[in-house]
């Protein structure tokens, strides 16, 4: 007869290791539950202990607690009692933001008309006294306003003119030249303005200067025309008198043609004949654009170089229909 063991009977050396898996599993899983409920538990304690606060920002309308003082023969005792709801909002005016001396003076007139509406009859004269502290600070502050005002908007204009005396100064600078610090004629040449404004017909001021010195009246403005002259000078010309301490001349002779109505054949007419050597550029005009060649500080000059071309060769390169000696400003 078999003897029957139970399952609950087995001795320890009958433990396998799936069993001892299965126990660490158990272990692990228990141990997480139970951090858990303590993470939870300790989340909840401090959601409770959290304070809620609300702050409630104050209007602009909204008027502050009044103080009273209420002196006695024996004490002085200090009330503050919350503001009633008084018309003053509706009383103060709308200070305007003053500009100049005329909006200072609409604001001192707001204030005084401030001051005349707010004094009404009380019964208490405590009220009364109380209102004059804020009418002198409403007045004072409408004048500062409008001190602020003006000395904002006058620094303002100061800026302004600052940054467009600014743009003024940099607009003037060739970026073209910027990083050449050798003269280089025919560099200079092939750089200067293609076309200038109709005002450099009256507006014309020639330099007869070394190299170095034309590099340096080049490089302070974006309009300049540069040609050579005898004795290792160059004439260069700007609109504006760029350096007046060399005592500029005023006017040039130059080879002047007919108008062309077309930009784009004058801008190719002009370097074509750069590429030919001559110092060729145009002039803006109601008519259209003036082509010119050379620039020469008499009429011999500009006479002796008209004679000198074969401009049946030059009709090839660009516009020269009219062209004739001609004086340009002075």
């Amino acid at each position: 007869m078999k003897q029957r063991t139970p399952i609950g009977s087995r001795k320890w050396k009958e433990i396998t290791d799936f069993d001892l898996k299965v126990l660490s599993v158990v272990i692990i899983i228990l141990s997480l539950a139970t951090i858990s409920l303590a993470l939870y538990a300790f989340y909840l304690k401090m959601q409770k202990s959290k304070v809620e606060v609300v702050i409630k920002d104050l209007g602009a309308n909204t008027n502050p607690p009044v103080e009273k003082t209420l002196t006695t023969a024996t004490q002085t005792i200090i009330i503050v009692e919350p503001a009633p709801e008084s018309t003053l909002s509706q009383l103060t005016p709308t200070v305007p933001v003053a500009t100049d001396t005329t909006t200072n003076t609409t604001s001192t007139t707001n204030a005084t008309k401030l001051e005349q509406s707010l004094q009404v009859p009380t019964q208490k004269g405590e009220q009364t006294d109380n209102l004059i502290p804020l009418i002198q600070a409403t007045k004072t502050t409408s004048v500062e306003i409008g001190k602020t005002s003006e000395s904002k908007t006058l620094q303002e204009a100061t800026s302004t003119i600052s940054e467009t005396q600014q743009s003024k100064s940099e607009q003037g600078e060739n970026k073209f030249l910027k990083d050449i610090t050798k003269f280089d004629y025919n560099l200079l040449v092939s750089r200067m303005a293609e076309n200038l404004p109709g005002s450099f017909l009256t507006n014309a001021y020639v330099y007869v200067v070394d190299g170095e010195i034309a590099l340096k009246i080049a490089k302070l403005t974006q309009n300049y025309i540069l040609d050579r002259v005898s004795g290792g000078k160059y004439i260069i010309v700007t609109p504006t008198n760029i350096m007046p301490e060399l005592n500029p001349s005023k006017g040039f002779w130059t080879i002047k043609t007919d108008p062309i109505s077309s930009s784009k054949e004058a801008f190719k007419s002009v370097v074509n004949l750069r590429t030919l050597g001559i110092s060729a550029f145009s002039i803006s005009t109601n008519a259209g654009y003036i082509i010119c060649l050379g620039i020469f500080t008499n009429e011999n000059q500009a006479k002796s170089f008209y004679y000198s071309q074969d401009w049946a060769e030059l009709l090839k390169y660009g516009h020269i229909t009219g062209a004739k000696v001609s004086r340009i400003g002075g």
